[in-house]
């Protein structure tokens, strides 16, 4: 699939490059042709005036020193008002009969082209009253645009070669360009495919398992709810397992496509983290680990109450599920320069140090973070991850093996907390 995407991508640009360095090409050549067309003209009009201004006679026009100064390889064709041949200058420039190919039958007294053969030369007729004459000649200047089109040839072989090699050079430096484009994208697709895959895995156990209990149940349609109690706290049990997994599916889908909204207030963190403090201390009884806090007040922090009870509630759920009997978790909550921190550690397992890059990821298959056997749906510490950032903060682990785990969070600190 990313294969055919980097190909359309490259074949799209290229064709792209292509279409604007050509209109770029063609404008060029035309803006080029123009300005040489206007300089010739602009030479002829010139010489134009200089032989209407000079006034000399009609026998010296004829002459090879006619203006030799500003000729600008102008060849001079004189007839009468009689449409009779008089002569050229310099002599001998064309065939009588290809100067009669110049004479403008119209008199028009434009400049115009007048192609011979392969060649095209630029022509200005006029009539011409010389010095000491009763009648009028007609004079017309030629101009060979060899030059010109030698030049525009040169130019458009340029813009050719151009386009090509740089059509080229653009068609591999596409494909790099491309190929790094797509790297996030494709990061992102294998992460889903990976992230559908590991959800489906998870939603098919406990599917499987209430399925095997279900069938337990139809098997003894005589039997009492007491007797089958066994059989269905297990179908409970994982069916709330799945309505857990199904919500936080949900939030990361909604956090993903920014669904989600948080409504910010102050927020008394200190009394936040103190209750739930002393709600897990029940549970933490039962299993002998001690919860301390040491907790500055007030410690205030701008954020959505409901997002961050959710925050704690996942940490300090982790922190007991994998603190051992005896055990202890600390919960440390102070000002520290511009942010508010926070510190929830435990002397549990720890994490292999080759996890830690991984334990944000969903569905991670960690010893610790990712056991479904501790009631956990491998979602837990990328929710805590999304809420973190969508507060503006930072989340870091530090963790041993066999010595336990530190989560630290960094809170911006609002104005209003520093009065």
């Amino acid at each position: 699939m990313f294969t055919n995407i980097r190909r359309r991508l490259v074949i799209l640009n290229t064709i792209v490059f292509l279409l604007v360095f050509s209109i770029l090409g063609i404008w060029l050549y035309v803006h080029m042709q123009y300005q040489l067309y206007h300089d010739t003209d602009e030479i002829m009009v010139q010489a134009q005036k200089r032989a209407q201004a000079s006034r000399i006679p009609s026998e010296l026009l004829q002459s090879n020193d006619l203006d030799p100064e500003h000729d600008e390889k102008i060849t001079y064709l004189f007839w009468s008002d009689q449409n009779e041949f008089l002569g050229q200058t310099p002599q001998q420039s064309f065939p009588l009969d290809m100067a009669s190919l110049f004479k403008d039958q119209s008199n028009t007294q434009t400049i115009r082209t007048v192609s011979i053969g392969d060649r095209s030369y630029r022509a200005l007729q006029f009539v011409y009253m010389p010095k000491h004459a009763n009648t009028p000649i007609i004079v017309c200047l030629v101009k060979s645009l060899q030059d010109v089109q030698r030049t525009l040839h040169s130019l458009m072989w340029d813009i050719t070669a151009g386009i090509v090699i740089g059509g080229i050079i653009f068609v591999f430096a596409g494909i790099f360009l491309a190929g790094r484009a797509l790297v996030p994208i494709r990061n992102s697709w294998e992460k889903q495919q990976r992230f559908v895959a590991d959800a489906s895995h998870e939603m098919r156990t406990p599917t499987a398992i209430i399925h095997a209990q279900t069938e337990m149940l139809l098997r003894h349609p005589t039997h009492s709810i007491e007797q089958e109690s066994p059989h269905i706290a297990v179908i409970l049990k994982e069916s709330k397992w799945m309505g857990r997994l199904l919500e936080d599916l949900l939030t990361l889908a909604r956090s993903d496509s920014n669904q989600l909204q948080i409504e910010p207030s102050f927020i008394t963190l200190d009394s936040l983290l103190r209750e739930l403090a002393e709600q897990f201390k029940l549970l933490a009884d039962t299993k002998g680990v001690n919860i301390l806090t040491e907790l500055q007040e007030p410690l205030l922090l701008w954020g959505d109450d409901g997002r961050i009870h959710q925050l704690f509630t996942i940490l300090l759920d982790n922190a007991l599920k994998y603190t051992p009997s005896t055990g202890q978790i600390k919960v440390i909550g102070r000002y520290q320069g511009n942010s508010v921190y926070i510190s929830v550690s435990d002397n549990g397992s720890g994490i292999a140090e080759d996890e830690l890059p991984y334990v944000f990821d969903r569905f991670y298959r960690g010893d610790k973070v990712r056991s479904r056997t501790e009631g956990g749906t491998g979602l837990g510490l990328s929710i805590a991850q999304w809420i973190v950032e969508v507060h503006g903060g930072s989340i870091r682990i530090h963790s041993e093996t066999n010595k336990g785990t530190q989560v630290e969070l960094f809170f911006p600190r609002k104005k209003q907390q520093t009065d």
